[in-house]
């Protein structure tokens, strides 16, 4: 199952939120997240998370059913909805508005795309990246030009790419820029990683190298 967490973090555009409201089966607010949904006319099927950002007016709207208070204070709102996505059934969660604001946090919110790996796949979508952790090997379904970088979490083990304008070949990366900013070549391509954590930033426009 689809399913779509809105973090209090900045909006995205109301055509990026409304496309991945239409693909989810399942909407939950992280909180104040609701109410990034509410401003852009969209009720979310369930929040959770402490509760302490959400306004009296969306907690009133969806009433107590759809609300689950977690105080954890070990966890994030962000793990707290993740959590209950999956509790629910979901497979596949997309996460919007998770960025913008502290940096620790946006940080935090990278590493949960490594913590639920074998539980779910789980994706940080804005309206320029999509960013994603690779699990063996991920196909990149998008048109020649897209930009893509990789990132690597500490260091990285037999990164190889297939059909990017710069390719590897079982190539060790480190936490470093090496990654950063290459493009498609020919869609669909492909990165895989033998050993260690690796991001891709799979970009939502297309800027071709001259």
């Amino acid at each position: 199952m689809q399913a779509l967490i809105i973090a209090n973090g900045e909006p995205p555009s109301d055509r990026l939120l409304r496309g991945c409201v239409s693909a989810a089966a399942l909407v939950v607010g992280a909180d104040g997240g609701a109410d990034v949904a509410r401003r852009a006319g969209i009720t979310v099927h369930l929040a959770t998370g402490d509760l302490d950002s959400i306004t009296d007016a969306v907690r009133d709207s969806l009433g107590p059913a759809r609300l689950f208070v977690d105080r954890d204070p070990n966890r994030t709102d962000l793990q707290k909805a993740l959590d209950l996505c999956i509790a629910r059934g979901a497979t596949s969660v997309d996460v919007l508005a998770a960025g913008g604001g502290r940096p620790d946090h946006a940080l935090a919110n990278l590493s949960l795309l490594f913590h639920y790996r074998g539980r779910a796949r789980v994706r940080l979508v804005d309206d320029q990246f999509l960013a994603f952790g690779v699990d063996g090997r991920e196909a990149i379904d998008a048109p020649p030009g897209t930009i893509v970088s990789l990132v690597a979490i500490g260091r990285c083990e037999g990164v190889t790419t297939r059909g990017l304008r710069w390719d590897l070949d079982h190539y060790p990366l480190t936490f470093s820029p090496y990654g950063v900013h290459n493009e498609v070549a020919t869609s669909p391509a492909s990165v895989s990683v033998e050993r260690g954590d690796l991001l891709v930033f799979q970009g939502r426009y297309i800027d071709r190298h001259q």
